[in-house]
C-alpha cells in the first residue's frame, strides 16, 4: 500500500473519535448563517424521492488549477470525504460545489505539508493520529435534515519547524484569509479571547501534552457556512499561576457584553466544576461563534476520566441543578445508546468501560450557553474510538439509534427529514 492511502486510512479512522449526542434540549441555532458572495438558485438539498444518494459528482475531487503539492494532497483525502459525506446528506450540486470550492481554495492550503522523510510533521491535537482535520455529520435532530461539519487547526508550511516552531505564521494567514472569504464574520469576541489565550505566551509549556493553539470550525448548512474558533487556556493558565477553567473564567469575565446578570449561565457551571469530586475534571478548550457576540455560543470542553454512567449523568444535569422530563428523556435514550454502541447488555451506572490511558481517552462534555441562559446545556461526545468495537458496529447502532429516535418523533410530529437513518452508513462505506 503507498504511503499516500496509507495516509488516507489514518486520516479515516480519526472521523471516529466521537459522536455527539445531544440529550438536553436546545433552541435552534437561530441567524449564524453567512451567505455566499452568490447565492445559488436552486434548492440547497434534493427533495425528490429515490435521489438521495443519486450518482457521484465525480469519482474523486478535480484537482485542476492546483498546483501546491500539500494543497493537492489534503483535497483528495479529506476533500474527499468531505465530498461523499455531503452526497450522503443529499446536498444539492450547487450547495455542494460552493462548499468543495471553499475548502479547495480557502482551507485545503492551511493543512501543511504532507508527510516527507526529512520533514518534522505540526503534531495537531486536533486528532488522534495529528491529522489537522476532523469531519462530522450532525443529524441536527431526528425530524431535521443532517449537516456536514469541519473542523480544521491551520497549519504554515514551516510550522513546527525552526523557522515557525510555534507555527505562529499558519493561523495568522489564515484567519486573514477567512476574513477575506467570508466577510460576514464578527469578529470582536475572537480577538479578545485570542489575546487574552494568546498574547502573552510566546512558547508551548512543557507542562501541556500538545502544542495547539487555536481551531477553526465550519457548519455547512447548505450553501451558507458558519464559523468558530476554539481557544486553549492551557499556556496561558500556567503563565498566569492558575487553572485552565479559572483562566477561562477570567476570559469570559472581561469579555465585552459578559456582564454578571448575562453569564448566569457560567455560574452553574462553576458551581459544578467546584463541586465535590470534580477535582479531576480537565478543562480543555473555549469556543465561540463568529458572529456578534449577542448571538453568539459560549463552549466550554472538558473532560473526564470516569467512564461511569452515573458520571455522566452527573455531568448532563450537572449535579442535580437541571431537572425535568426532556432531561430524564434523554439519558433514557443515552442509555439505550450506550449500551449499544459498547455492547452491554444493561447499564450498571458504577460500572467503568475497560481501562485506556490515551490522552484522549474517557469522556469529553461540552457545556454551552448563550449571554442571558439561566443554565447550560451539557453535550457528551461517545468515545466509539477508544471503547468500541469496530467501524461497521458504530455504524449499526447509530443507524439503528435513529431509525428508533425517528419512529417516535413521526409518531408525533407526522413528520420527518429526507435522508433516511442509513445515509450516514451507506457515505461512510462509500469513504472506508
Amino acid at each position: 500500500m503507498n504511503a499516500f492511502w496509507q495516509r488516507l486510512i489514518q486520516y479515516l479512522s480519526s472521523i471516529w473519535s466521537y459522536f455527539p449526542t445531544i440529550v438536553a434540549a436546545q433552541a435552534r441555532t437561530g441567524a449564524f448563517i453567512l451567505p455566499p458572495r452568490q447565492q445559488p438558485s436552486t434548492p440547497t438539498r434534493h427533495t425528490q424521492k429515490g435521489l438521495l444518494l443519486r450518482e457521484a459528482y465525480s469519482d474523486e475531487p478535480k484537482a485542476q488549477d492546483i498546483r501546491d503539492p500539500p494543497q493537492i494532497y489534503w483535497y483528495r483525502t479529506a476533500g474527499h470525504v468531505l465530498d461523499a459525506l455531503m452526497q450522503g446528506a443529499n446536498y444539492s450540486r450547487p450547495a455542494h460545489d460552493y462548499v468543495m470550492s471553499f475548502f479547495k481554495d480557502t482551507v485545503a492550503p492551511f493543512l501543511g505539508p504532507t508527510d516527507q522523510p526529512s520533514f518534522k510533521r505540526w503534531e495537531s491535537f486536533m486528532t488522534d493520529d495529528h491529522s489537522p482535520i476532523e469531519i462530522s455529520w450532525d443529524w441536527c435532530g431526528s425530524a431535521d435534515e443532517p449537516v456536514i461539519r469541519f473542523s480544521i487547526e491551520p497549519i504554515g508550511l514551516h510550522g513546527g519547524t525552526s523557522v515557525d516552531p510555534m507555527n505562529a505564521v499558519g493561523p495568522e494567514s489564515f484567519k486573514r484569509t477567512i476574513l477575506e472569504t467570508l466577510p460576514k464574520i464578527h469578529t470582536s469576541w475572537f480577538d479578545h479571547f485570542d489575546l487574552f489565550f494568546n498574547g502573552r505566551a510566546t512558547q508551548a509549556s512543557t507542562e501541556e501534552s500538545h502544542p495547539s493553539r487555536i481551531f477553526w470550525g465550519f457548519d455547512l448548512k447548505g450553501s451558507c457556512i458558519t464559523a468558530k474558533a476554539y481557544f486553549f487556556p492551557g499556556p496561558s493558565a500556567r503563565s498566569m499561576g492558575t487553572s485552565n477553567f479559572h483562566t477561562i473564567a477570567q476570559a469570559i469575565a472581561c469579555a465585552p457584553y459578559c456582564t454578571p446578570d448575562k453569564i448566569q449561565a457560567f455560574d452553574k457551571l462553576a458551581t459544578f466544576a467546584d463541586g465535590p469530586g470534580t477535582d479531576a475534571l480537565e478543562f480543555e478548550m473555549l469556543a465561540i461563534d463568529m458572529v456578534d457576540p449577542l448571538e453568539s455560543r459560549f463552549k466550554i470542553y472538558f473532560r473526564d476520566r470516569s467512564t461511569r454512567f452515573s458520571s455522566v449523568c452527573d455531568a448532563i444535569t450537572l449535579k442535580g441543578q437541571k431537572t425535568g422530563v426532556h432531561i430524564d428523556r434523554g439519558l433514557r435514550s443515552l442509555e439505550q445508546l450506550w449500551c449499544s454502541l459498547f455492547d452491554l447488555s444493561d447499564v450498571s451506572e458504577d460500572a467503568e468501560l475497560q481501562l485506556n490511558e490515551h490522552r484522549t481517552a474517557g469522556i469529553l462534555y461540552n457545556a454551552e450557553f448563550r449571554l442571558g441562559s439561566r443554565y447550560p446545556d451539557v453535550k457528551i461526545y461517545i468515545p466509539v474510538r477508544h471503547y468500541s468495537s469496530s467501524d461497521q458496529n458504530v455504524m449499526d447502532r447509530v443507524e439503528e439509534f435513529m431509525d428508533n429516535q425517528r419512529q417516535r418523533i413521526h409518531l408525533v410530529r407526522r413528520s420527518a427529514s429526507e435522508v433516511p437513518s442509513s445515509a450516514y452508513a451507506e457515505a461512510m462505506k462509500r469513504i472506508l
